[in-house]
């Protein structure tokens, strides 16, 4: 069986996870000084919210810094609230169509706006694009993957996601030193992998198991018997729309290269279980249905609330700005990338060793790892000097900073990182 298409399927849905970790990796060095944000002594144009111009920067305060970096999550919300309404009418394909194309349009926007409010404008609309894109790849993935390799793609997909973190470092670094202009191609690159995405995207065929389900619940005329499922059951005698079950069949030889043998069995498991899942029901389950398993819930939802809690992301947003305040003002950049490759680091071990060690070991070992860092953070914070309002560490204290850093979103990705999903 072979999984070439399905490699090349995965790259593309998993580029836009990569996209949401670019954006993180970028932001600490466009919301910054010397980009987005005007150096303390700087003599040229200062930018206003209405103020037309290419080599402006602004004057932001932190509140100002907050609001900007926040608005990719912002829009990511406002989009996620759109899937959770109508991902199963859109199918998996056309969410990731609409994310790279909401992808391109923010990220244009944003590198090429004049303006102040364009500026805000592209980051809101890139983040519907994070929504959209984020919501759709761990479903697509997981439907188009055989089931021996299934939980190797899925869990490949969060260290997409800190590759391009790690990359977003990398471009700041590259681009750093292009004051007041390198922030707007560390930008524009976003829009380069969104038409990789919108491109490769239409050469894919709709999940197989999304157009199963879809043909179950279309209502038509057309009948498709099996024998498998002519058992004499109602659930099981459910009309299947022929259309839609042609077009899983060929999806399913897309991602699988077998037989016509092969295929048709695939399919009869797939649409045996489809209907399985839905055998009894009349209607989807409503969010009140979670109620009834409060253990599985709390431990899900506390998961997931720890996980955003602790404050890693972030950690990664104002990673430049962090190490600026510890001294490392020119090679601020520079140690970013360096944590981005440990992170990357960290996540391939958590990949390949989580079968080995089991999820709660390493929850453990990631909570033990981030309580120390954060220790050591704090302490070396603690010896700050501030002068004229800024802010110096002495250089063995600095030296910590680095290190907790590391170890802080090493023991994350090890622990909440990729064990909470």
């Amino acid at each position: 069986m072979g999984l070439k298409n399905v490699l090349l399927s995965f790259c593309v849905i998993a580029t836009g996870g990569f996209l949401f970790g670019y954006i993180i990796g970028i932001n600490g060095n466009v919301v910054t000084k010397g980009q987005l944000i005007c150096l303390d002594h700087w003599d040229g144009p200062v930018g206003t919210w209405t103020s037309s111009g290419f080599k402006q920067c602004y004057d932001f305060n932190a509140w100002d810094e907050g609001i900007l970096s926040s608005l990719n999550l912002v829009g990511a919300v406002i989009s996620s609230a759109i899937c959770f309404r109508w991902a199963d009418v859109m199918g998996r394909k056309k969410e990731v169509q609409v994310g790279a194309a909401l992808y391109f349009l923010g990220s244009a926007i944003t590198a090429l706006s004049p303006f102040l409010w364009g500026i805000y404008a592209g980051f809101l609309i890139y983040g519907l694009g994070i929504g959209f894109c984020m919501h759709a790849a761990p479903a697509y993935i997981a439907e188009i993957a055989p089931a021996k390799v299934r939980g190797t793609f899925v869990s490949a997909k969060e260290m997409v996601i800190v590759l391009g973190i790690f990359l977003g470092f990398a471009a700041g670094a590259i681009f750093a030193p292009m004051e007041q202009a390198g922030w707007r191609w560390m930008v524009i690159i976003a829009a380069v992998f969104a038409c990789l995405v919108e491109v490769g995207i239409t050469f894919i065929p709709n999940s197989p198991r999304w157009l199963v389900l879809r043909s179950l619940r279309t209502s038509s005329p057309l009948v498709l018997r099996s024998p498998v499922f002519d058992q004499g059951t109602q659930d099981r005698n459910h009309p299947v729309d022929e259309a839609l079950a042609s077009e899983a069949k060929e999806a399913l030889a897309f991602f699988r290269g077998a037989t016509a043998a092969e295929i048709e069995e695939e399919f009869n498991v797939m649409l045996s279980d489809a209907r399985d899942s839905s055998a009894g029901a009349s209607a989807a389950p409503g969010c009140l249905e979670t109620l009834r398993y409060p253990k599985p819930l709390i431990i899900g939802c506390g998961l997931v609330f720890f996980q955003q809690v602790t404050g890693q992301p972030s950690v990664l947003i104002f990673a430049t700005d962090i190490f600026k305040s510890a001294g490392f003002a020119g090679a601020a950049a520079l140690s970013s990338v360096g944590v981005g490759l440990v992170k990357l680091l960290a996540t391939s071990f958590t990949a390949f060793k989580v079968d080995q060690y089991g999820r709660r070991q390493l929850l453990l070992w990631g909570i033990a790892g981030m309580i120390l860092a954060l220790a050591m953070l704090g302490t070396a914070f603690s010896f700050r000097h501030v002068e004229n309002g800024e802010v110096s560490i002495p250089r063995g204290w600095a030296i910590v900073t680095v290190l907790a850093l590391m170890i802080y979103v090493s023991a994350y990705q090890v622990g909440f990182g990729s064990i909470s999903w």
